[in-house]
């Protein structure tokens, strides 16, 4: 305790003879880094600010290349990388700003499609600093093939996309596929950062220790054959059988040899009941959190 004592007072009286006139200390110069809202003077520019004071998150439009591709561990900008073989590959993700002319209707989905589903006291505290609004976004894989995404998440920020004249055209089935990309990256994230842990009750029906086969992954409690990672891959799909299906298509009796989510809460599929109790809990769970998971399943998509 002396020595802590001795510690704090050598570090204050260090800090007073630091502080004379002679060490003033002076704003740094060259560019301030920040974020602020609103960026302009369009209508929508209203409801960022309202997104800001509500959430406490910044909706940018107009952004730069490290809000995207700045992580801790590295730069994740596509780029061309070469082995020692002089084998070339491309791999990362790319994006571009939106169109101002179409962040409006990019914030209306945005909204519809994902906000509308959370209470406001989880959005403030578990959305990230930023949303970055993007009329291009991608992923490149190895192969160099580009694959669209709805969106992307990173250490400090969630990206979307159709920030362009693309979104006018959207159909029911592409907002369909948007809403469960979204909500499904949003809620594992909260996973993977302990904003909402897993459930232990859920885990408890299923016995993750031995593979499952092509005849008895249902009987077991699993929604979908996979034997990977089953304690992560199994909590995602439960989410991804939810977020994308009606409780009418849950329900609904259909072949055992329908290998979709249609029909997994039904005693055709469900035969022991293990997939209607790890359903029951994981819907319980995030209840506690104020998140109507089921909801979300069943909203509509104009």
């Amino acid at each position: 305790m002396n020595k802590i004592i001795g510690y704090l007072l050598l570090s204050f009286t260090i800090s007073m003879f630091a502080c004379n006139d002679e060490h003033k200390l002076s704003p740094s110069e060259g560019d301030v880094y920040g974020y602020f809202v609103p960026q302009g003077e369009h209508d929508y520019d209203d409801k960022i600010v309202d997104w800001k004071n509500r959430y406490n998150i910044f909706a940018l439009y107009k952004w730069s290349p490290r809000d995207l591709y700045w992580s801790p561990t590295k730069w994740n900008e596509a780029k061309e990388d070469t082995d020692e073989n002089g084998y070339s590959w491309i791999t990362g993700y790319y994006g571009e700003q939106a169109d101002e002319k179409y962040v409006g209707q990019q914030l209306d989905l945005i909204e519809e499609l994902f906000l509308s589903f959370y209470p406001d006291s989880t959005l403030q505290r578990c959305l990230p600093l930023k949303m970055l609004l993007c009329k291009e976004l991608e992923q490149i894989d190895g192969y160099g093939e580009r694959r669209k995404l709805n969106i992307y998440s990173s250490f400090d920020l969630l990206a979307f996309n159709w920030g362009s004249e693309r979104i006018l055209s959207l159909s029911s089935g592409e907002k369909a596929e948007m809403k469960l990309d979204i909500n499904l990256t949003f809620l594992l994230r909260l996973k993977s950062n302990d904003k909402i842990p897993a459930s232990t009750e859920f885990y408890s029906y299923s016995n993750y220790d031995t593979d499952m086969t092509y005849g008895n992954y249902y009987e077991r409690g699993f929604v979908m054959y996979d034997n990977n990672d089953k304690t992560n891959t199994d909590w995602r799909h439960y989410l991804e059988a939810i977020l994308f299906t009606s409780y009418d298509d849950l329900t609904r009796e259909v072949e055992a040899s329908d290998e979709s989510f249609h029909g997994i809460l039904n005693d055709r599929k469900d035969k022991y009941g293990l997939i209607r109790k790890k359903y029951t809990a994981i819907i319980n769970h995030f209840k506690e959190y104020g998140i109507d998971l089921q909801k979300i399943g069943d909203a509509a998509i104009n």
